[in-house]
């Protein structure tokens, strides 16, 4: 017997128990406390996922890596390994360095771009409010309301 299928063998033989003994408890007892709902909850849910997984390992081939981390360990490394050794080194390009006086300009540039940018959002907000403002007077003026030296009154 290898000791794949011992490990699933041990698995089985707790996790079957522990499953069963969690239906029949819920098919019987009917629990009225919160903590033997949530135990028996937990006795079939981990009963039920031990089956699945021993007899995964049972039957088939497939690793399930609870046991072998080494291997999947050295798989990782030996694809990063072949990775690097794919890439290609490519040549480094020097660049020019740029002109004080250049980069200054550019730095001046992109502040006038953003003033005017500002600017133009403020010349279209005082063009919304001038509108709002005339008509809310236009509404108290239909309303009977007179705009005079001290405010609005009934006129």
């Amino acid at each position: 017997m290898t000791k794949r299928n011992k490990q699933a063998l041990g698995i089985l033989l707790v996790s079957i128990p522990s499953c069963s003994l969690g239906v029949w408890q819920f098919g019987t007892s009917g629990e009225t406390s919160s903590f033997a709902a949530v135990t028996i909850a937990i006795a079939v849910t981990l009963g039920g996922a031990g089956i699945v997984a021993g007899l995964t390992m049972l039957f088939t081939k497939a690793r399930l890596g609870w046991f072998d981390d080494d291997l999947v360990l050295k798989t990782i490394f030996k694809k990063e390994k072949k990775e690097m050794t794919k890439i290609k080194k490519e040549p480094v390009v020097e660049q020019k360095p740029i002109n004080k006086h250049a980069s200054e300009s550019i730095q001046l540039m992109k502040r006038e771009e953003n003033l005017v940018h500002r600017s133009d959002e403020l010349h279209a907000l005082v063009a919304e409010l001038d509108a709002e403002l005339s008509q809310v007077r236009e509404t108290l003026e239909t309303k009977g309301w007179v705009l005079g030296e001290n405010g609005w009154v009934i006129g």
